[in-house]
């Protein structure tokens, strides 16, 4: 194999994997920035808490955006393979799922540090929203 026809499968490679990637990377952009949000609401909430702060929480934020990114990843591709033609868009649902999580966490961890529950009071508003446990 020559280097020229290396030099070509890769970049055809690149060019498929960035095509593939495009129509969704902003699901993946926004999930790394809830997750990076959650990580900063939650060293603050931990030190209002009082907890000290340990490696495993930022190991576990590396790996809610890997596990995240995968879980995008493979909905997208289960629209193109399985879903084609059909007025069913799982990639919006598996990040909109992500992203209310993170977001209820987020909440969380506000309310632990700043003593509004704003989760409640959006609950109030909207009837089929989960309360959170006490």
């Amino acid at each position: 194999m020559t280097t020229l026809t290396i030099k070509t499968s890769v970049f055809a490679l690149w060019v498929y994997a960035w095509a593939f990637i495009a129509p969704v990377s902003h699901f993946l952009l926004f999930t790394v920035a809830l997750v990076l949000c959650d990580l900063y609401t939650g060293v603050l909430a931990a030190k209002k808490r009082g907890e000290a702060l340990r490696s495993r929480g930022f190991y576990r934020s590396v790996q809610k955006i890997t596990l995240y990114y995968v879980a995008i990843l493979l909905s997208h591709g289960m629209k193109h393979v399985f879903f084609v033609g059909l007025d069913f868009d799982i990639v919006w649902m598996v990040a909109g799922i992500i992203s209310l999580t993170e977001f209820k966490s987020n909440l969380e961890n506000v309310a632990t540090v700043t003593g509004t529950d704003i989760w409640t009071l959006i609950a109030n508003y909207i009837p089929r929203l989960p309360k959170l446990p006490k």
